[in-house]
This record gives structure tokens, C-alpha cells and sequence, in this order.
């Protein structure tokens, strides 16, 4: 997984995807939790979640990492590293326009 971001503006996307890993993928670990028999119980599995968000039940963190998930994938410039090597080939940033990609 690669992480694209520039070091002159805000510009930053997901992680490149593929089979092993996007959006997808990420969602079906939350499958057992949406058939689960707790979904409208307080979501008490991830400390930093709820420090974030407040207190929510399972049923409302699914829904915002759905929502989450969907901004995510509209977001995505470049889906694949050779998508990206296809399209921008010079490593221009599509935000401000400089050679200031990074790949991490």
C-alpha cells in the first residue's frame, strides 16, 4: 500500500488500492458487527473512536464509516500505482499544481 500526499498543499487520497486492500475489503469487517445482535447498543470497541466522535451505537459508527468510505472513493484521484504512472507521469500535484508528490 502506498499513501499519495504533497508536501506544498493539502492534497492527500487513500492508500492505492487492490485486491487486498480497499474500500470494499474495509468494509466487510464490519459485516459481523451489522448482523450482530447489539447494533443499537452503545459502541464501546474503540476508545480513540468514541474520544473522537462521542458516544454512538454500533448501528451509527457503521453508518458514518459507510458514509466515510463513500467520500473515499470519490476522492480517489489515482486508484492503482499504475493509474497514477498512466496519468501522471510527470508527478504533478492536481491540487497546486507543483512536483511536490510524495509516495509513502
Amino acid at each position: 500500500m502506498s499513501y499519495l500526499h504533497c508536501h506544498n498543499c493539502d492534497f492527500s487520497q487513500d492508500d492505492f488500492w487492490s485486491k487486498s486492500y480497499n474500500p470494499i475489503r474495509y468494509l466487510l469487517q464490519w459485516e459481523d458487527y451489522l448482523l450482530g445482535d447489539r447494533l443499537d447498543e452503545q459502541f464501546t470497541d474503540d476508545a480513540l473512536f468514541l474520544k473522537e466522535r462521542g458516544p454512538l451505537t454500533t448501528r451509527e459508527v457503521v453508518a458514518q464509516l459507510l458514509e466515510k468510505t463513500a467520500q473515499t472513493i470519490r476522492g480517489m484521484d489515482y486508484r492503482t500505482l499504475e493509474e497514477f504512472n498512466a496519468k501522471n507521469p510527470e508527478r504533478l500535484c492536481p491540487v497546486c499544481g507543483k512536483d511536490e508528490l510524495d509516495i509513502d
